[in-house]
């Protein structure tokens, strides 16, 4: 398994730029032999697709320049603000296609 959406735990491209310091992590103690359960890694590159198909950066960008950053209600609101986002977003189809594969791909799911 290894799409430019979806990357294997020990995947040995995984880095911090494409999966995160968390997934990072995961793939060098998988690699290492250590007992990983399994999964996969959605990469940086689905994250962005993600973010553009449905126009948020700029919109996130806006809620944040209203952040009183010294005003938990302020925080608080943007951050509600920006998570209605992302669960209204749709996931682009090619996307959401490798994301369903990698999920069968999983020993014992289906």
């Amino acid at each position: 398994m290894s799409t430019k959406y979806i990357l294997s735990l020990d995947d040995h491209s995984a880095t911090l730029e494409s999966v995160g310091g968390k997934g990072v992590s995961l793939a060098r103690m998988a690699n290492a032999g250590f007992p990983v359960p399994g999964g996969f890694h959605i990469t940086t590159l689905a994250y962005w697709r993600f973010v553009d198909e449905n126009d948020l950066q700029s919109r996130i960008l806006e809620i944040m320049e209203n952040v009183d950053s010294s005003n938990p209600e302020s925080l608080e609101f943007a951050s509600q603000k920006i998570i209605e986002m992302f669960t209204r977003g749709v996931i682009p189809a090619d996307v959401a296609n490798d994301l369903v594969q990698a999920y069968a791909d999983l020993p014992g799911i289906f």
